[in-house]
């Protein structure tokens, strides 16, 4: 019996989106799941004796897609190009073909400094004059764009023209067969004037459809929500149709690259098929990729200083596209890669100089017995695998260790940041498991409430401090206690129960004093660290050795807790997200003898949520195996009696009873 019915949900639609910072290597994992011959691209020799547990699961899962129809090509789809998409419609409203290419050169140059906007890397009507002229001519070779705009889309929002048009076998010539291509071609163009304004673009477009549902930029006082998921509908329309036309075929699907947190929980929340990858790589390796990059793809049309400049400004942008501050502020519309980082449900270490192997002759020729890290094709076929057939192979130590870590997390009541961590000796056994949280027998944060403190109420939730008791003397520069400052901060604000839809009004100690004191130090907050909380489990409970262990955290360790690393003897550092800081220069690399030193590792691999998909079973796969093989060995009725007596007599007399049965029936 076949099992493929079984398995069809998950091996005929699945969707990954991509997210990463520049250079991680979002556009290379995007191009090699579309190919069509990737599985035999890879070099794999069958005939090697494999002794090595991680490396036979890779053979395994590479031999699983090498099979049949096990390997199906996955379709791209651009974020750029919806935005694209968006411009277009934007600028074909009511308009005829002249004065809708004028619209569409009006948004493009839009922010520039001619219009006294103050963005010296935007696109400007006056320095890039021979731009402007070459977007007139190539709007005007080819004009489906504008007809199929004006023919079909007659709605007065593209999402809501999109949504009667599932099936619709012309959207689907349109966008799939005819536009991707017209997009390409239109940002090439952009690129080859000049590739960081072309970067600024797309991202002032995201920035202005997810706040405003517009692509021209709006000033809006008011935050809102209610454009968030705009270019994210956009998508989830393209794949139904996409899917429509693919009745037989199963729908793979990437999307190449999210950087919206929201929206990345959007298609979580929409698909149960969607897993969410984060492509990672140093910040050597990514910063000269970023370079030589341009570099091969422009050299005629930059200089070798415009190449460095253009690398320096890519890199300048990705520092404000990582950082998640304004959506952690409320600015819901801006993008925050980091966080797209921490929500991932598969990590790649995507790496061509790191310690890694190409193909198995690689692995059995090396002394070593620890494979840190494998390369991208291994990852890849890997997490393929197991969307297809979840289970067909088990969790690395490294994976099992991480998810720990990651579940541990969801205990801090820290309400800035949660984090997990776990200590292991040098072979995996976990020792100890920690989180970020406040001491024991003090409150964590997000259970205590501002409210409350201003009110006097549950006063042994806070510290004297805290309850600014005068007599101690904790007072500020000007005279007023921790309290005064708080009740005054929080007056007049919205503070409610109503006003927070029934939540608590929890704060955060460290931000307010540091506000207070006109200061910024890490030293005011109130939780342990999780790497920091761990170490001292140990210590209060065993006191254990971690000389020569390793050290899980799902956000890499700060100095301190590297500081600590160090000298508890940590070999490794596994991590998801990097900690901003100079841990890694400063401290764990600032040992004498270089052997000593915490090597620090990027985490590969699931977690979270998708940790259970890929890895919980369908059904045992002993079962599987008697399902499809229909081998199915059981001792026969003559066996069974011979151990149950020595006494041929009675044997037979058991026999004849079980023959008379049998016919009875």
């Amino acid at each position: 019996m076949k099992l493929k019915k079984l398995y069809s949900l998950r091996k005929d639609f699945t969707v990954i989106g991509l997210t990463g910072r520049v250079g991680s290597g979002c556009s290379e994992i995007a191009e090699k799941l579309s190919n069509s011959n990737f599985i035999n691209s890879i070099n794999i020799t069958s005939n090697i004796e494999l002794v090595e547990a991680e490396m036979i699961k890779n053979k395994i899962c590479y031999d699983f897609l090498s099979n049949s129809n096990n390997w199906l090509p996955f379709k791209i789809i651009h974020y750029k190009d919806v935005l694209l998409f968006h411009l277009i419609f934007k600028s074909t409203r009511g308009n005829n073909i002249d004065e809708s290419i004028g619209n569409i050169i009006e948004i493009v140059f839009q922010n520039g400094e001619s219009e006294n906007k103050g963005f010296t890397n935007r696109f400007d009507k006056i320095e890039d004059v021979k731009l402007k002229e070459e977007l007139n001519i190539f709007l005007k070779e080819n004009t489906v764009w504008f007809d199929y705009s004006i023919d079909e889309l007659t709605c007065d929002e593209l999402n809501l023209c999109l949504n009667s048009k599932k099936q619709d076998i012309d959207l689907y010539g349109f966008y799939f067969d005819y536009f991707e291509g017209f997009s390409k071609a239109f940002f090439k163009l952009l690129n080859k004037n000049n590739i960081t304004k072309r970067s600024r673009l797309v991202h002032d477009l995201a920035n202005n459809l997810r706040d405003s549902g517009s692509v021209i930029s709006q000033k809006r006082d008011v935050k809102s929500l209610e454009n968030i998921y705009i270019v994210a509908e956009t998508i989830n329309r393209l794949i139904k149709n996409w899917r429509s036309k693919k009745e037989n075929i199963s729908t793979k699907i990437v999307i190449d690259s999210l950087k919206n947190s929201l929206e990345l929980m959007y298609f979580k929340e929409k698909y149960s098929a969607f897993y969410m990858l984060a492509s990672n790589k140093s910040e050597k390796e990514r910063k000269d990729f970023v370079l030589e990059k341009i570099k091969k793809n422009y050299f005629n049309d930059y200089s070798t200083k415009e190449v460095e400049k253009h690398s320096k400004e890519l890199l300048k942008l990705d520092d404000t596209e990582y950082d998640g501050k304004d959506v952690n502020g409320g600015g819901f519309s801006s993008p925050d890669i980091e966080n797209c980082i921490q929500k991932s449900d598969y990590h790649i270490f995507f790496s061509n100089k790191e310690v890694g192997f190409k193909d198995l002759e690689d692995v059995q020729k090396s002394k070593s017995k620890v494979y840190e890290y494998l390369s991208i094709e291994r990852q890849l076929v890997r997490l393929i695998a197991l969307i297809h057939q979840p289970g067909i192979v088990t969790p690395s130590a490294i994976e099992r260790t991480m998810q720990v870590a990651y579940n541990a997390k969801f205990n801090s009541g820290c309400i800035s940041r949660q984090v997990g961590a776990v200590i292991t000796d040098s072979n995996f056994s976990v020792k100890s498991i920690g989180w970020n949280d406040v001491p024991q027998n003090q409150i964590p944060c997000n259970l205590r409430s501002a409210n409350d403190l201003i009110d006097s109420k549950n006063v042994n939730l806070f510290s004297d401090f805290e309850n600014g008791i005068d007599e101690l003397g904790m007072k500020y520069k000007d005279g007023e206690t921790f309290k005064s400052k708080i009740t005054k901060e929080y007056n007049g604000k919205k503070t409610s129960k109503d006003d927070l839809e029934g939540r608590n009004c929890s704060f955060c100690f460290k931000t307010l004093h540091n506000a207070f004191e006109g200061e910024k130090n890490q030293v005011h907050t109130r939780s342990l660290h999780a790497e920091e909380n761990a170490m001292m489990q140990i210590i209060k409970y065993g006191g254990q050795s971690m000389k020569g262990g390793n050290l899980f955290t799902t956000a890499s360790p700060c100095e301190l807790c590297s500081k600590k690393a160090f000298q508890l003897g940590i070999k490794n550092i596994y991590f998801i997200d990097p900690y901003p800081g100079i841990a890694t220069k400063h401290i764990l690399k600032g040992g004498v003898n270089k052997d000593y030193n915490p090597k620090l590792m990027m985490f590969q691999g699931a977690v979270g949520r998708a940790f259970h998909k890929l890895y919980e079973p369908f059904l045992a796969y002993k079962d599987e195996l008697r399902i499809l093989t229909d081998i199915n060995p059981d001792a026969s009725n003559k066996m069974k009696i011979q151990n149950l007596t020595k006494d041929k007599d009675l044997r037979q007399k058991i026999e004849n009873l079980i023959i008379e049965h049998t016919l009875s029936k």
